[in-house]
Order: structure tokens, then sequence, then C-alpha cells
């Protein structure tokens, strides 16, 4: 019997969407490592609604708003990355993997975008791609944006599309939903034999339930306990996660980098910095000499901010963000229990947040000013993604400076401490991180 499985990952922001495109055209180096020894990067079956290219998702998605005439919720995700896959061997029985002419290469190509258009609506595909320059295969990877009809306006909306789905499986949650449909499709439309993978919580990516994040701990306890006289700590981890779903293990990895993050500002809040790509680390001149007055600024911005970027998405994942201190830092408490790490994970965010700003404005300033721009083209590093980072960093570095030394972990934060008794009144005094300035 053959298996059949969906993972999906929900695109909230149009960065994300760059980026999906960069790993399509094969610009980043998660792609250029995965490459099989001797393949031709790109090779595979790519289509989108993209006028130009069949791999521009951000060009696509703005193609499919206007096609379906389509406006967007704020803070609701833009669309849905799912990924389609069926064993791998029944690709092989027809021939080789990696041949785009193998029948069921393209069988499996064309019934991934008919079964999501099956629930999500038609034309609700703006994006496919099936790879073949990887060691792996039998794997579609769609761009999905459903559209429903909200106050007589069309209106993307990937959760109705989901709620709809589960209620017409009949599945407790939508994730089930998206596995037993597919299953249910690939059996109809590719092979009698393909079945559903073997059940298992499937968590969305957005949120690990406490319960799965509680079976992840227990796990990993108990193969420690067993093993912590033949391997080293990190082993013995290594050894825990190989046996959980792959969701998990994206979560865990997202979890493990926020804690570096939580670990690295806790030690030297003032000198922390956030995480920064090549392109930085010799300083900012390093950036400004390679830009020219007809440089495209995303390509600069996106892999100048790269890693940064992923810690605040990270966070979102988690429902954590740069102004949780705005709620008493209530997010997060089933992943960081301790108050500071809550406190300095803010910060951190905050921090990556606002270097991402600072990164889009630099880039596009000092190409407004290569072009003999004057001052009014300028942009407001507080008014780009994500919006208000400055103040942020401000709240943050206040709420952990008013601490006195030794104070209780789990003292409250003085948004909270405030309605009860007068705060002291913060110094005024604005520093400054000038030595990992763009």
């Amino acid at each position: 019997m053959f298996k059949a499985a969906i993972r999906v990952n929900k695109i909230t922001s149009i960065a994300q969407l760059r980026g999906a495109t960069l790993h399509a055209e094969r610009g980043d180096e998660t792609s250029q490592a995965r490459l099989r020894e001797g393949a031709e990067p790109g090779a595979g079956l790519a289509w989108s609604k993209a006028a130009e290219s069949d791999r521009d998702y951000l060009a696509a998605f703005k193609a499919h708003k206007a096609e379906l005439g389509a406006g967007e919720r704020k803070g609701a995700p833009l669309c849905m990355q799912a990924l389609c896959v069926v064993s791998p061997e029944w690709i092989k029985a027809a021939g080789d993997l990696h041949d785009p002419d193998n029948p069921r290469n393209r069988a499996l190509f064309d019934q991934a975008k008919s079964w999501a258009e099956s629930w999500a609506g038609k034309g609700a595909v703006f994006g496919a791609r099936l790879d073949l320059d990887e060691a792996g295969g039998a794997v579609v990877d769609l761009m999905i944006s459903p559209v429903r009809t909200s106050r007589g306006k069309p209106v993307i909306s990937t959760q109705k599309a989901l709620v709809e789905l589960k209620a017409a499986t009949g599945e407790r949650n939508e994730y089930s939903a998206l596995q037993t449909s597919w299953a249910d499709w690939s059996r109809e439309h590719l092979d009698s034999q393909i079945e559903r993978g073997t059940r298992r919580t499937i968590t969305d990516r957005q949120h690990l339930t406490p319960e799965t994040y509680g079976l992840v701990k227990d796990k990993a306890r108990a193969e420690a306990l067993q093993e912590r006289d033949q391997a080293s700590e990190v082993v013995r981890a290594l050894h825990s996660a190989s046996g959980m779903a792959p969701e998990a293990i994206d979560e865990l990895r997202d979890l493990l980098l926020l804690q570096r993050e939580i670990q690295a500002h806790k030690r030297d809040p003032k000198q922390y910095k956030p995480p920064m790509s090549e392109y930085l680390m010799e300083g900012q001149t390093n950036v400004a000499l390679i830009l020219s007055p007809d440089s495209d600024p995303w390509p600069y911005i996106d892999r100048t901010r790269r890693d940064a970027v992923r810690v605040v998405e990270a966070g979102r994942r988690f429902g954590l963000g740069q102004d949780d201190d705005k709620k008493g830092y209530k997010a997060g408490q089933d992943f960081f229990p301790a108050l500071i790490d809550r406190m300095h994970l803010t910060a951190v965010l905050a921090k990556c947040g606002e270097f991402c700003a600072r990164a889009e404005a630099f880039v596009k300033n000092t190409i407004s000013q290569l072009r003999g721009l004057d001052q009014s083209a300028l942009l407001d590093q507080d008014k780009l993604w994500p919006e208000n980072a400055q103040p942020a960093v401000m709240r943050s570095r206040i709420n952990l400076e008013i601490r006195t030394p030794g104070a209780q972990v789990e003292r409250k934060p003085e948004v909270e401490r405030e309605q009860s008794q007068p705060a002291p009144k913060p110094e005024r005094k604005r520093e400054r991180d000038t030595d990992w300035e763009l």
C-alpha cells in the first residue's frame, strides 16, 4: 500500500511570499543545499497565475486577487502553502522519480491542484510546483488562497474554507480534514492502493498545543534517563526528536530558536544583536557599496534581514509579538512559563522587528539618495514592517531596566503593578545600539 499526507503552513505576510518565491526560484541557501548532484536547478513541473514566471508567487498572488476581485482581512492569512505528498514508491513504479515525463509525476501535479480547488473553490490555487531537482520527490507544493463572500464582497478567507472542509469530512479539526480529504482524493483519482497516513496529532504551525508540548517533553525525559550513560545531552535530545512527527519537529525548531535568542538577550540585554546575514558582517558600507541607482531593493532587504525575520515569524507562530507587554505578557505562558523569559522574548521580538524595518528603510533610502531624490522621498522605518517597532523596543527596555537586582522572576511587570501602586518614573535617557546599525 502507498501513503498520502499533507503538510500546511499559513502565509501571513508579503515577506513570506517573497521568501517562497526566492526558494522556488532556487535563490536561497536552503534550496541550493537540497539540490541533487548533477540536477539542473529549477527542474520540475511548475505553474502560476503570474504572467511572466511560474515561480513568482508574489506576482501570482497579486494576479489572483485581481482575477477574483478579492480583498484581504487585516491580520488574516493571505494564503496557505500545502505540500501534497504520496509515497515516492508510487511514482517509481511507473519510471524515474525525477523524470518530468513520468506519467505519475504529471498525474500527481494535476490532481493536487484539482483536489485543492475541489474544496477551496475554483481558481483558489495561484501557484503549483513539483520539484525534480532534489533527492526526494512525489511532493507537490501548492499556494492556495480561498475566496469567500463577506458582507457582499469577495474576501480571502483560509479559515472559512477549512471549516467547510472539516464539516464535509466529519473530522474533529481542520488539519485532520485535510489529511483525510487528500487521501480520499488520491485513492479515487490516482490509485486505489493509496491510503491515508497513520493518524497522529496534527498541529497547526501557528500553535503548538500544551498537550503536544507536554508529550514531547515527557518523551525526551524518558529517553534521556535511558541513555544518560551512553550519550551526551545533545545526542540524547536528537534521538528523542527523531521519533516526532515532522510538524512537531518544525515547531520544536522554532521553539529552540526563540529559546536561543532569549538566553542571548538575558546574558546582556544592552548588547544583544538580532541575528544578521552575511551582508552585515563587515558593517554598513558592505551593503551600501553594492547598491546602485538601478538596484532592485528587495533581494538586498530580504537577504540582510533574513535571520531576524525568522525570529519574528517564529514568535508569531506561537502567538507572540513585540507588543505583548501591553497585554501583561500573557501570551506564550505554556511554552515560556517564567515571566522573565517572556519579558526578554518580547524585547527580542521588538529588536528583531526594529532591525527588519530599519534594514528596509536603509536599503530603499540609500537607493533613493543614489538616484538624487530629496529628503522628502526618504522612508520612516516606523511605518515599515513591522510597524512601530522602535517604540516597542523602548517599552521593553523600560520594563526590564526598572527591575531591582535579585527580584523574583515571577514578579509582575510594571504594566500590571502600576494599577495597585505608583511606579517609579523611568529615566528618559535614550540608548542606541550604534554598534549594530546598518
